[in-house]
């Protein structure tokens, strides 16, 4: 849990909210909502946020929305895909459920009674609101993970420090599978490095074999990340990628061999680095073999 309190990280989002509508009858509209209001009299309101504020990035500069986040209670939110009205219905789910006295109850049974939007709405408010039982906010986080809607995969699971924190191994590697199941990214994963594990890896490792076999493309961003707690087979496999006539697959091999720190492989990336005519791999050559050589 971080140091931010719920009050600072809701400030924080309304002043992000604030500056990008820049006056104007949309922020009149969102200055116009009474804080005291319940979740029960709320609800209506939530389907007409889009209509209110428009659905304009919450950030205007493209080259800013990598790195946007807001500090919340358990971490930094990464807010760079979400839109003015993504934002507005966090703030609105977060500033009534604090009213009750058990703000992730209140939660969970608006994210019930809320449509796809005010449900991803409720997943992310969690970041928002003072913590409570973490079962009682994981019950949305499970709920949202039953699922087969990538919005609500996504809000679970994707930017989402709560979960991040919470969740279980087993239920975390879950989630990762899932996500490529669904080809909901798993790059929004928050913490996923450090929580990845030999378990998850054997487990990508086997999802890949599957998919292989029957004739089905991989998911590019599993290798870096089974690389991480390298299978027996996996550097050699990845090594013969590094002929692969697609430059992406190639990239994607070599971040993954920097991540393996195998020795096996310094001779083939050094070999490959002498022929690779793309700028961006040979980048990522560079890269790898810094870290193997470190």
């Amino acid at each position: 849990m971080s140091d931010t309190t719920p009050e600072q990280a809701r400030a924080a989002l309304e002043s992000l909210l604030q500056e990008r509508l820049a006056g104007g009858p949309a922020a009149d509209w969102l200055s116009e909502q009474d804080p005291a209001r319940s979740l029960d009299d709320l609800r209506p309101e939530l389907g007409s946020v889009a209509r209110a504020l428009g659905r304009k990035g919450l950030i205007a500069s493209f080259a800013a929305r990598a790195g946007a986040s807001v500090a919340s209670v358990w971490g930094a939110v990464p807010v760079g895909s979400w839109s003015v009205a993504d934002a507005a219905r966090v703030l609105l789910v977060a500033r009534a459920a604090e009213l009750e006295d058990d703000a992730f109850a209140a939660l969970f049974r608006a994210y019930d009674a809320a449509d796809t939007e005010g449900r991803v709405a409720c997943l992310r408010a969690l970041n928002f609101t003072r913590p409570g039982d973490p079962e009682r906010g994981l019950e949305l986080v499970r709920d949202a993970g039953r699922t087969y809607l990538p919005e609500l995969l996504g809000g679970a699971w994707s930017g989402n420090p709560f979960s991040a924190q919470h969740l279980s191994d087993h239920d975390y590697r879950k989630a990762v599978l899932k996500a490529f199941f669904c080809d909901v990214p798993v790059e929004g994963f928050l913490r996923l490095e450090e929580r990845a594990d030999a378990e998850l890896a054997k487990s990508l490792c086997e999802y890949v074999d599957e998919r292989l076999a029957a004739g089905r493309t991989v998911p590019r961003a599993i290798w870096p990340l089974a690389a991480l707690h390298p299978r027996p087979g996996l550097v050699a496999r990845l090594i013969g990628m590094l002929e692969h006539p697609d430059r992406e697959e190639r990239l994607v091999a070599v971040k993954a061999l920097g991540k393996a720190r195998d020795p096996r492989a310094t001779s083939f990336l050094s070999e490959r680095r002498e022929r690779e005519d793309d700028a961006e791999v040979r980048a990522a050559l560079d890269a790898a073999l810094n870290t193997l050589e470190s």
